[in-house]
């Protein structure tokens, strides 16, 4: 269960009438949310069945793109969504633990996580892939570990060979019955044109980690292959689902996508078919074993604009004021004489897009409607994410199948 009581300490530095109004719109927010967890995702059973997810958390939390740091209640909100699964799978948790230490202690001691060091080199971003799970329902069994493609199976993009931008993970968990291999990802996505190195390089990717897998589960047959994450997978059609589907990986497809506007696919959760272990469980009334779930219709919400517009009111002056001393800076710098001429165009260049800069936050400190525009589209995904998480529910209790096909035998040694 989260730990509600923080809330009384999350906005302490706030006057009392203003602390006690943001504490109440947040505790509201939570209440919606709660409410809307329960209408999409179908509760968690203590042994029947596994609630398991997967969730790209943007940027948690680096500020790196200066849209930020997170609200208090945000880590309220997502700590709320991770708490409603039994295991969970995260990308995109950066370098400084300290946010993810943050949420861990608002989830309780009941909550444990498994994350990777950072990924270095272009395309890492320093992130961490990981695990978050409930210790009640999910045991972790020992084993973990990056996925590190051999010299010959390496990814081409045409230019080089290479590992993947962001090593793949994978642990070995066990809920009840039910043992499965975890392997999350965050494949690189780079130019969208699928006539570029990028794209081919985000295809080989996909196509290298599923081969992987696959072939690691056609060896082991003692236990579930479950791999998840942001895939960077626009549609079902494309050459980006047709490199995990070749390799024999099942997706449960959704009838919803993952971003923001819900209309491309970057996230999945695909399995190795295996009928006497992956099996989904029971349609529940009205809620579908397997979703996304769009945390924007409880929280941070087009009507809270309001509630908002201050802080970005606040960030885009403090984003001014920036803006205004690099601009001095470099008014100084491209009347310099002893400066080479390369080295001044490029001053020049910066200066232009600086006072362009300083145009477009202007006209966002004046018109409502534009700072709207971005708290709809930009802002609000830094507070929660610009990827909706995914879940799937799978029968965990075999209990009935396990003792119907009971044969004595003879006892082992």
């Amino acid at each position: 269960m989260v730990a509600y009581w923080r809330l009384k300490w999350a906005f302490k530095d706030l006057a009392r009438t203003r602390r006690r109004k943001r504490i109440m719109d947040v505790r509201d927010g939570l209440l919606r949310l709660r409410e809307m967890l329960r209408l999409k995702i179908p509760i968690r059973k203590s042994s029947e069945t596994l609630l398991l997810g997967t969730w790209n958390i943007r940027n948690f939390d680096d500020n790196r793109f200066g849209h930020g740091p997170r609200l208090p209640e945000s880590f309220f909100y997502i700590a709320e969504i991770i708490s409603a699964f039994d295991i969970i799978a995260v990308q995109e948790i950066g370098d400084e633990l300290g946010p993810l230490e943050k949420l861990m202690d608002m989830l309780g001691t009941d909550h444990d996580f498994i994350v990777t060091d950072v990924t270095l080199g272009p395309g890492g971003n320093r992130e961490r892939l990981g695990f978050i799970y409930d210790r009640n329902k999910v045991r972790f069994t020992g084993t973990a570990g990056e996925l590190v493609l051999p010299f010959e199976d390496q990814i081409s993009d045409g230019t080089r060979e290479r590992q993947f931008a962001r090593t793949p993970f994978a642990c070995t968990f066990r809920s009840g019955w039910f043992k499965f291999n975890f392997a999350t990802v965050h494949i690189y996505f780079g130019k969208a044109s699928r006539t570029s190195a990028e794209y081919a390089r985000r295809v080989a990717e996909i196509d290298k980690v599923a081969q992987f897998t696959a072939k690691r589960a056609r060896k082991d047959k003692e236990q579930a292959h479950i791999l998840v994450g942001d895939f960077n997978i626009e549609d079902f059609e494309g050459e980006t689902f047709d490199a995990l589907d070749k390799h024999g990986f099942k997706v449960f497809r959704n009838k919803l996508g993952s971003n923001l506007e819900q209309n491309s696919f970057y996230d999945q959760i695909s399995f190795m078919p295996d009928p006497d272990r992956v099996v989904l469980a029971d349609k529940e009334e009205d809620k579908d074993p397997h979703g996304v779930f769009n945390p924007f219709l409880a929280v941070f919400r087009e009507e809270d604009f309001d509630i908002y517009d201050y802080r970005i009111v606040e960030l885009t002056e403090n984003r001014k004021a920036a803006e205004l001393e690099e601009i001095a800076e470099l008014e100084i710098k491209v009347e310099r004489t002893d400066l080479a001429e390369s080295t001044l165009k490029k001053a020049r260049s910066a200066l232009n897009t600086a006072r362009g800069n300083i145009v477009e936050l202007d006209a966002m400190l004046a018109d409502p409607a534009l700072r709207k525009a971005y708290y709809l589209n930009d802002w609000r995904t830094f507070q929660i994410s610009d990827h909706f998480p995914l879940f799937v529910e799978l029968k965990v209790d075999f209990t009935e199948d396990y003792l119907e096909n009971f044969e004595p035998g003879e006892p082992e040694d």
